[in-house]
C-alpha cells in the first residue's frame, strides 16, 4: 500500500505547468517547458507499451542531448530506476556492471550496438524513441510521484576499488536541489550549461536544480572547447571540477566568460588555494561546494557573495544539522539528500551508517570557528610512514603550487624500513623544467621532511589528466618503476 505522506512533486511536471513558456532545454534545437514536456510524454508513453516496470533498472548509456535528459525524465515518471553509465567504458566493463545489476532494458546511442553485443536485454537507441510517431493521448506527466522509492543508480567513481551502485531516490536528488537552489540565485530565464557527465551525481543534479528554478539546461556540443560553449549558449551556470576551471583561467577569452556568470559551482575534487585566489581576484563568481556521489553532490557550500577567505573552506552546511565531525576527525552526514543504500547483487540495498544513523564519508576534516567546513583529505588514503600519518592530498596541494607542476597525484608505496613512503606521478608544463631534488628543495618551504616524495615518477601515458585518480592503479605502477 503506497504511503501518500511520500508522494511529493516531479519537478519536471511543476515546471511545465508553472513555467510553460520558459526556456527548459536547449542543444541543437531550442525547447520551451511545454514542448519538452510533450517529448517526455512521447518516451513515457512508448516505455509503457513496452511493459516496462516499476522498479526495472534501466541502463543508459550516450552522450549528453536532450533525447538523453527526456529519457531520463521518462524513466523517472515511469517509476523505473535510471542507471546511467559512462558511454566511453570497454563492452567488457559495461558487460561486468550489467552483469551485477540485472537492467531490464538499455537506452543507448545508435553506434553502441557492438559494445552492447554481450549484455542479452531488450535495447532501443535514444534515435530510435525520437523516430516513433506519437500516439497521442494523455498529454500530462504525473504530478505528485513517490518521492521514497529508487529513482537513479549512480556508479561511485571506485578511487580506492571496485565501484558501487548508489541508489537516490527522486527525494534526494529533489531535496539536494532545493538547498542548493536556496542558496544561489538561480531563477526562470537562467541557462546551466551541462558541463558534466550525466553518469555522476554533479550532471544529474543540473537538471533537478534547473526543473525546480524554471531554468533552462544547456547541452554542450561534443569536442568544442568549454568557454566556447559557455559563451554560445549565454550560459550564467556551470558546475566545473578543477581542471575545467585552471583551463579556462589559462586564456584571457576564458577568464572573460566565468567573469560574466552568475555563478560557478566548483567542486568535485581538492583545490588548491592559488587557483581559487586567481579565480577570485580576476572577478570569477566562485561558489565552492562539498558533496559526493551518497549525498545527491553538494551538501556543503559557500555563498555567492563569499569573501576570499570563505572561499579557502568548502563552506557551509546547506542544511542545519546533515554534517558532523567525528571525534576520529571522519567527516559524516545524514539528512534527506543522503542516498538511500548501495545496491546489492541481492536486490538489496546496503547502507553504511554508524548507530545514530550518520553515515561515514571516509573524508577527514575540521570546522573553524566560523562554522566553515575544511576538507584535509580522506581516510582511507592516509598511510603511515616511520609512525607519521600521512595524506597524500597534503602532498599533491604543495607540489600544485609550484609552477612547474601540471598535474599530480601521490601515493604510498610500501618500504620495508618506513612502512610505507610517499612517491609522486607527475605531469611537468616543460619536461625538461624540474628533476626530483629541484622539487624537494622548494617543497622543504611547504612540508616536513617526512612527506617529501622520496620518488618522482612521469605520469602514466594512458591514464588522462583530468580523469578520477586511480590510486591502486597508480601504486601498481610505482610498483613497477621501483623494480627497473
Amino acid at each position: 500500500m503506497c504511503d501518500l505522506a511520500s508522494f511529493i512533486p516531479c519537478p519536471l511536471a511543476a515546471a511545465a505547468q508553472a513555467f510553460p513558456e520558459a526556456l527548459a532545454c536547449l542543444d541543437d534545437r531550442v525547447y520551451s517547458y511545454a514542448v519538452f514536456r510533450r517529448r517526455v510524454v512521447h518516451f513515457k508513453q512508448i516505455l509503457m507499451r513496452q511493459g516496462i516496470l516499476q522498479g526495472e533498472r534501466v541502463i543508459l548509456l550516450g552522450k549528453p542531448s536532450s533525447c538523453y535528459c527526456a529519457a531520463l525524465w521518462a524513466l523517472i515518471q515511469t517509476g523505473s530506476v535510471a542507471c546511467p553509465l559512462n558511454p566511453a567504458l570497454p563492452g567488457s566493463a559495461i558487460a561486468d556492471i550489467a552483469a551485477r545489476l540485472q537492467p531490464g532494458r538499455i537506452l543507448h546511442d545508435t553506434g553502441m550496438e557492438t559494445a552492447l553485443e554481450r549484455i542479452h536485454v531488450p535495447r532501443v537507441s535514444f534515435q530510435e524513441l525520437e523516430g516513433q510517431a506519437e500516439t497521442g493521448g494523455m498529454d500530462a506527466l504525473t504530478p505528485m510521484l513517490d518521492g521514497s522509492l529508487p529513482a537513479t543508480m549512480v556508479m561511485t567513481s571506485g578511487s580506492t576499488g571496485t565501484a558501487k551502485a548508489a541508489v537516490h531516490s527522486l527525494g534526494n536528488h529533489r531535496y539536494a536541489a532545493c538547498a542548493a537552489n536556496a542558496n544561489m540565485p538561480l531563477g526562470q530565464g537562467d541557462i546551466w550549461l551541462l558541463s558534466l557527465p550525466l553518469y555522476h551525481v554533479s550532471g544529474l543534479g543540473i537538471l533537478f536544480r534547473c526543473a525546480l528554478a524554471g531554468a533552462a539546461v544547456a547541452i554542450p556540443r561534443q569536442g568544442a572547447p568549454l568557454e566556447e560553449e559557455l559563451a554560445r549558449t549565454e550560459a550564467g551556470y556551470a558546475s566545473l571540477v578543477p581542471t575545467q576551471l585552471h583551463r579556462l583561467m589559462e586564456s584571457a577569452n576564458g577568464r572573460k566568460v566565468l567573469r560574466n556568470m552568475k555563478g560557478i559551482l566548483l567542486g568535485g575534487a581538492p583545490v588548491d588555494t592559488v587557483l581559487v585566489k586567481r579565480a577570485w581576484e580576476a572577478g570569477v563568481p566562485l561558489i565552492r561546494s562539498y558533496g559526493m556521489t551518497e549525498t545527491s553532490a553538494q551538501l556543503v557550500a559557500t555563498s555567492p557573495d563569499a569573501t576570499l577567505e570563505d572561499l579557502y573552506s568548502s563552506g557551509r552546511p546547506l542544511m542545519p544539522g546533515t554534517v558532523r565531525i567525528s571525534p576520529e576527525g571522519g567527516i559524516e552526514v545524514r539528512g534527506p539528500s543522503v542516498f538511500l543504500g548501495y545496491y546489492e547483487e541481492s536486490g538489496q540495498l546496503k547502507k553504511p551508517e554508524t548507530e545514530e544513523g550518520w553515515f561515514p564519508t571516509g573524508d577527514r576534516g575540521y570546522w573553524d570557528g566560523r562554522g566553515r567546513l575544511f576538507v584535509t583529505g580522506r581516510a582511507d588514503t592516509m598511510f603511515i610512514s616511520g609512525g607519521e600519518n600521512i595524506y597524500p592530498e597534503e602532498i599533491e596541494q604543495a607540489l600544485k603550487t609550484l609552477a612547474e607542476v601540471k598535474h599530480v597525484a601521490v601515493v604510498g608505496v610500501p618500504d620495508p624500513e618506513y612502512g610505507a613512503i610517499p612517491v609522486a606521478f607527475i605531469a611537468l608544463r616543460n619536461p625538461q623544467d624540474a628533476v626530483a631534488e629541484t622539487l624537494n628543495v622548494r617543497l622543504r618551504q611547504l612540508l616536513p621532511g617526512h612527506k617529501l616524495p622520496r620518488y618522482y615518477f612521469p605520469w602514466p601515458k594512458d591514464v588522462p589528466l583530468d580523469s578520477k585518480i586511480s590510486r591502486t592503479s597508480l601504486c601498481e605502477e610505482a610498483a613497477k618503476h621501483l623494480r627497473q
